[in-house]
């Protein structure tokens, strides 16, 4: 009887232990997941069988108390730890948002009008970016309303890959510095890593917080900076602004790519963007360098 209790015990030593590194937190607790409260459940059982093979009948009572007490203990230092891991996470990236606060998003999702609302949200950062790489003012503000309707949490609606405010695929996403979710290293289509993280943000109930720490494409500050050299990048090594945005849009300039699609929404975005920034009282952007100022409009 006592060596079957010495194999509960040294089984629920086991499942202790491989909860603990699973969950990454000191000890397991009923809810952290399927997976942890499976374990967590399996452990209990084989804790308390091996107390009861191993204790003498007048001590199975005190022993089973003593087990009972230890789980809770367990949970109460688990579930602590693991709320304020979550927090951290959470904090360190609401830190750096710097949203707009006068921004009012109002306007149906889908019209210029909304796409302007949204990313205005992110105009002191875009601003910074645009002045600090030197690009033609309101075009990286254009390129997010183009490509996200102004949305840090949009995933390409295709399901390919792309994500965040400059829908960007992972490959280009970690040459520029980003951190980002899974496995997949491609720079086109990956309907895999789509379906990945349309799981992620699910799971996360769309948490700017969490899934900007976990993922780097929807980090607003960081990605637009990404983007932004991205874009200088490419008009360095194709001399325009235009063959730049075709780059972004497909890897190489199109021919005739001032006449495409993208080019001329991302255009007509910077424009309209530019034109109710400068008209719109409730919209007036910071001032910015001017010197910078004036190498943008030269380089326009």
């Amino acid at each position: 009887m006592k060596i079957l209790g010495l194999i509960f015990v040294f089984l629920s030593m086991i499942l202790s232990l491989a909860n603990i590194f699973s969950v990454k937190i000191t000890g397991a607790i009923i809810g952290v997941s399927v997976k942890s409260s499976l374990i967590t459940i399996f452990t209990l059982v084989f804790l308390f069988l091996g107390i009861f093979f191993l204790g003498n009948l007048e001590r199975k009572v005190d022993n089973l108390v003593k087990a009972a007490a230890i789980a809770g203990s367990i949970g109460i230092v688990a579930a602590p730890a693991y709320n304020i891991r979550k927090d951290k996470l959470k904090k360190r990236a609401e830190e750096n948002i710097e949203i707009n606060e006068e921004a009012k998003v109002v306007s149906p999702y889908m019209t210029t009008q909304g796409r302007f609302e949204r990313t205005y949200r992110w105009d002191k950062i875009l601003d910074e970016m645009e002045d600090k790489y030197e690009l033609p003012r309101g075009i990286l503000k254009g390129l997010a309303m183009r490509e996200s309707y102004g949305d840090p949490l949009r995933l390409n609606a295709i399901g390919d890959g792309g994500a965040g405010l400059f829908m960007f695929q992972p490959r280009t996403a970690k040459a520029y510095g980003l951190k980002v979710h899974g496995t997949s290293d491609r720079s086109s289509a990956d309907k895999a890593h789509g379906i990945e993280l349309k799981e992620l943000v699910k799971k996360y109930n769309y948490d700017y917080g969490e899934l900007a720490v976990i993922d780097e494409r929807f980090h607003v500050r960081k990605s637009a900076e990404a983007a932004a050299k991205y874009l200088r990048d490419d008009f360095k090594r194709y001399g325009s602004w235009d063959k730049a945005l075709s780059a972004y849009n497909q890897g190489k300039p199109a021919p005739n790519a001032s006449e495409t699609k993208h080019v001329k929404s991302v255009r007509y975005y910077q424009k309209y963007y530019n034109e109710r920034d400068k008209k719109d009282h409730k919209y007036s952007t910071q001032k910015t360098n001017t010197k910078s100022k004036a190498k943008r409009q030269r380089k326009r």
